[in-house]
């Protein structure tokens, strides 16, 4: 196929009117034999694809015709017994019918048996909708022509926009459904294989100890006759039990280990570990260590024979037993049964960088997936937070976010005659460069190079997303990033990558810059997944979609997996803000009706009608706050919000000479899901910026536990994770102390000099 269709991040084959307005692009003149046998098996499998739809015309015109001379009860019954079914039969006779006039366009777009069924179960509306669709975006399937059949209003503007949508909602529906089907079927399995295994020892103990009993002649010369009398009742139980329970038991769990081994093959790949090598991976990933255990156990049940009791092994390498390593996999430990098989956070901590952070805090969602963000590089532009800045006396000052309501922590000034080493002395290393800066390279070497050695397991950064709008250029526009983020990869190639834009890079008008991306990728050695997040399905109570680029090294590719909850998390805005917006509305509650202010009474009035007008919704992108549209405000405002205002609303008259909910920055810190103790520096506008651009801290989070687990194996339920609260206090203060300068502990004082000493001899005389 052409190399334009080769990297479609819906999975979908283009049409050729939209590779008939790409630029041509220059083929070597000779293909290798290996290119050319591909060559061919694509004009191969495309004409079959064609073939099949007039197939389908052909067998409903030869139903037609008989229709002209037979009864209709003749030819169902001849369709019956050449093998149609009763919804084959019905599809084709009236396929005719609904589908004539569409025929020549089928067929063009090789439309397959279970698309033309969903168009003949369709209206005509519905039907003349697709096949404009299929026309503009390719064709469609037969999920998406059920969802324009059951969504009529859909069906009404003929944009590629609508296909586009309509695509991406039924891929994510099917991959949410197929996730949850997958995990609660294994789940459900492997707690089966369990209960068997428990049920199993549990009868072997209690035959072996009759036994044990029987064979004891003194224990027997003891018993009294109704002792005896007992033990022989018990024995018939035993004798029916090793006749029947162990055979029928034993097969139950030898097809469950055989079915389960090949899911889990599929689920989780690459956990064939040899024995022999247990005891070095233990050290690194403990959890990946108890996955290849997990095998090794249903290996072992799979082929029998476990009457003595169950397979184990106490080796050199390590201690393994089948029961425990199924009781693993299951979520059972200690006796109690969890609710997930995963821990939220991942053992091993692994190296990250963060390019265009627009606030640092994106580093509390990558810190909780388990990495060091050793260096965040935030820009230079105003209303951006800066990590450095200069005194008026010429001199660096470093600034420490803190808990609201505390004043910064300050450090000692360091000298500007090394303005490129580190000045921060605590875990959030903040640099000021920009991606296309040339300095940048040098810097982040400079910080990999204090790893001494340690690998780059994650570069992430969020590219701006303008030229990928509606007036953007894409590739042309010079604001474009990629070739600068690409660069990076050549000169660091870290194990592991994702670069965030906007929902609009994953358009067809950009697929030509995606074909580019997904050939230096591969050249660069990695394995590379395009896909949108939408910050809703998170938690996040804003409709915030965007485009993610992802990549692993390829040796890690098998392991790699998009970041889909197979529950997504839903917040409403009056879920998410209810408490700051409303922090009065608790205590007027409480308060009886008949005792209340009228400032009271109208308080309680607004913030009920506000939650039940607008409680339900989601929010508008935050970005549009800051990107000066001029229908920004009445956009917000039909959400309930009053983006001029940001004053807390309290139950006073003054106050409450609106209807809207002022957006202060506490609040747009909610709808952005961001810690609440992180604080912002600046202006209120520069901290407007900082909050508006940042990516949630949950989709760094998602995304840093699916690359996480394919660079280590350390797999980690991530529908649990999203749903664990992001605390920012550790990031904010230096390592193990709080408010440090304002101290009057001597201890920490002393310590406080021994850090600035520290840093001295970092930074040189």
């Amino acid at each position: 196929m052409d190399d334009e269709n080769s990297f479609c991040g819906n999975g979908k084959h283009h049409r050729k009117e939209f590779s008939s307005k790409m630029p041509a692009k220059n083929r070597p003149s000779k293909r290798s034999p290996s290119d050319e046998t591909l060559h061919a098996a694509g004009i191969a499998i495309n004409r079959m694809r064609l073939n099949q739809s007039k197939g389908i015309f052909a067998l409903a015109k030869e139903i037609d015709s008989l229709r002209k001379t037979h009864d209709t009860a003749n030819i169902i019954s001849l369709l019956r017994d050449c093998g149609l079914n009763e919804d084959e039969i019905t599809t084709y006779m009236e396929l005719k019918s609904k589908l004539a006039h569409y025929e020549d366009s089928i067929k063009s777009q090789g439309l397959g048996y279970d698309g033309v069924r969903a168009l003949v179960q369709s209206s005509d509306e519905a039907i003349a909708q697709a096949m404009t669709l299929g026309i503009a975006g390719g064709p469609l399937g037969a999920n998406e022509i059920v969802r324009l059949r059951d969504i009529p209003e859909r069906s009404k503007v003929p944009d590629i926009d609508i296909v586009k949508k309509l695509r991406e909602e039924c891929f994510e529906a099917e991959c949410i459904r197929m996730a949850r089907e997958r995990q609660q079927s294994f789940t459900s399995m492997v707690r089966e294989l369990h209960i068997a295994l428990q049920g199993y020892a549990e009868r072997l103990r209690y035959v072996r100890h009759y036994y044990e009993r029987v064979e004891d002649y003194n224990v027997l010369a003891d018993l009294s006759d109704e002792d005896i009398e007992a033990l022989r009742q018990e024995g018939v139980k035993v004798s029916a039990i090793e006749e029947t329970f162990f055979g029928e038991k034993e097969d139950e769990i030898v097809a469950l280990a055989k079915t389960l081994l090949k899911e889990f093959d599929e689920l989780f790949p690459g956990r064939d570990i040899p024995k022999s090598e247990w005891g070095l991976v233990e050290i690194d990933s403990p959890t990946l260590i108890y996955f290849a255990q997990a095998r090794h156990a249903l290996v072992a049940l799979q082929a029998g024979g476990f009457l003595g009791g169950f397979p184990s092994d106490n080796s050199e390498h390590a201690h393994w037993d089948a029961l425990s390593s199924i009781a693993y996999l299951a979520g059972v430990h200690g006796g109690s049964t969890l609710s997930r098989r995963f821990s939220p956070r991942p053992v091993g901590k692994l190296n990250a960088f963060i390019l265009r952070a627009a606030s640092g805090v994106e580093a509390v969602g990558l810190d909780a997936a388990g990495f060091r963000a050793r260096a965040t590089y935030t820009s230079m532009k105003p209303g951006r937070p800066r990590g450095r800045s200069l005194t008026p006396s010429g001199r660096q000052k470093v600034v420490a976010y803190t808990m609201e309501g505390t004043s910064a922590v300050r450090f000692n000034p360091l000298p500007l005659e090394q303005p490129r080493k580190r000045t921060f002395p605590h875990g959030w290393n903040v640099r000021r460069f920009q991606i296309d800066n040339d300095e940048l390279l040098a810097d982040l070497n400079g910080e990999i190079g204090r790893l001494k050695g340690q690998d780059v397991h994650l570069l992430a950064a969020t590219l701006t997303d303008q030229p990928f709008k509606e007036r953007g250029r894409g590739e042309a526009d010079e604001r474009q990033q990629f070739g600068h983020a690409f660069q990076l990869l050549r000169d660091i190639r870290p194990k592991g990558f994702f670069f965030e834009t906007s929902a609009e890079f994953r358009g067809p008008k950009h697929l030509p810059l995606r074909n580019r991306l997904a050939r230096q990728a591969d050249e660069l050695g990695y394995l590379i997944t395009d896909f949108e997040l939408n910050a809703l399905s998170f938690g996040v109570p804003q409709d915030r979609p965007r485009s993610i680029l992802m990549g692993v090294a390829k040796e890690y590719g098998s392991r790699l997996r998009q970041p889909i909850l197979a529950n997504p998390i839903k917040i409403t805005v009056g879920e998410a803000i209810a408490d700051v917006a409303f922090g009065f509305l608790p205590e007027i509650e409480a308060i009886p009706e008949e005792s209340r202010t009228k400032d009271q009474i109208k308080y309680h009035k607004w913030a009920t009608e506000w939650l039940a007008d607008h409680g339900h919704k989601d929010a508008r992108d935050t970005l549009s706050l800051i990107r000066g549209s001029s229908d920004t405000f009445n956009n917000w405002h039909e959400r309930g919000f009053n983006r001029d205002e940001t004053y807390t609303v309290t139950p006073r008259l003054e106050d409450l000479q609106t209807y809207s909910v002022p957006l202060s920055l506490s609040i747009l810190k909610r709808l952005q899901g961001i810690p609440d103790d992180w604080t912002f520096l600046g202006s209120f506008h520069e901290q407007c910026a900082q909050i508006c651009e940042t990516t949630p801290p949950v989709i760094y989070r998602v995304i840093g536990h699916v690359i996480h687990a394919a660079l280590t194996g350390q797999d980690v339920d991530i529908d649990l994770a999203a749903r664990q609260k992001l605390d920012g206090i550790r990031w904010k203060t230096a390592s193990g102390f709080r408010s440090m300068s304002e101290s009057q502990n001597p201890a920490r004082r002393k310590a406080l000099e021994w850090r600035a000493h520290i840093l001295m001899e970092e930074e040189g005389p």
